[in-house]
């Protein structure tokens, strides 16, 4: 992999750490529930485990599926996935809301794993490797796993510095009258992801 792939991982690290949907706000809102700046940081980190996991699975998957399917097949499979997802993210708006507010940090790294693959965040990560015949677990461990780091390293930096903001300079009060929806955001980029891959 060279810099262009690595600046791939990096930039939806920072969309990921950007989208509230990922973690920062929920973040936020234990810090403020237990009044701890402490509480930031902490959290985080089995945010961005959970995050992990499920990007890993994902493309561990992937990888599986590409080692006995053509990389025609395989191509055309994963652009059709990606494509498929993103419109079914469109249409469904639902989402996870069983977790309640006061949560340990293994509800917190559970949680995180069903957000990221539920949103399709590995899925997306799957342009950005460029996988020519090595084998799959040789693969993996000497790109895939540090591409992967890199990205969650991004994400975890991106929204910790925003959560962190977000908490000590600006508050919830911004959230209720000023709101992205990160989640249709995410749903075109899925699809335009799907479409990269289906004609590149």
């Amino acid at each position: 992999m060279d810099l262009y792939h690595y600046s791939f991982f990096i930039i939806l690290g920072f969309y990921h750490g950007v989208n509230p949907g990922m973690g920062w706000l929920f973040s936020v809102a234990l810090s403020m529930q237990r009044e701890s700046t402490k509480t930031i940081f902490i959290s985080h980190l089995p945010i961005a485990l959970g995050h992990f996991l499920s990007l890993i699975i994902t493309i561990f998957v992937y990888y599986i599926i590409s080692d006995f399917i053509s990389p025609k097949t395989s191509k055309l499979f994963f652009a059709l996935l990606l494509i498929g997802f993103g419109v079914y993210k469109l249409i469904d708006r639902s989402h996870f809301n069983w977790v309640k507010m006061n949560v340990t940090n293994f509800d917190l790294f559970i949680w995180s794993f069903l957000m990221a693959s539920s949103h399709g965040a590995g899925l997306m990560l799957i342009p950005g490797f460029d996988y020519h015949g090595d084998h799959m677990i040789h693969h993996l461990e000497h790109f895939g796993l540090f591409a992967l780091a890199v990205h969650t390293i991004a994400m975890l930096l991106t929204s910790l510095i925003l959560a962190f903001a977000v908490y000590k300079l600006i508050g919830l009060r911004i959230l209720r009258t000023s709101w992205i929806n990160f989640d249709y955001i995410w749903s075109f980029v899925l699809i335009i992801g799907g479409l990269f891959i289906f004609f590149v």
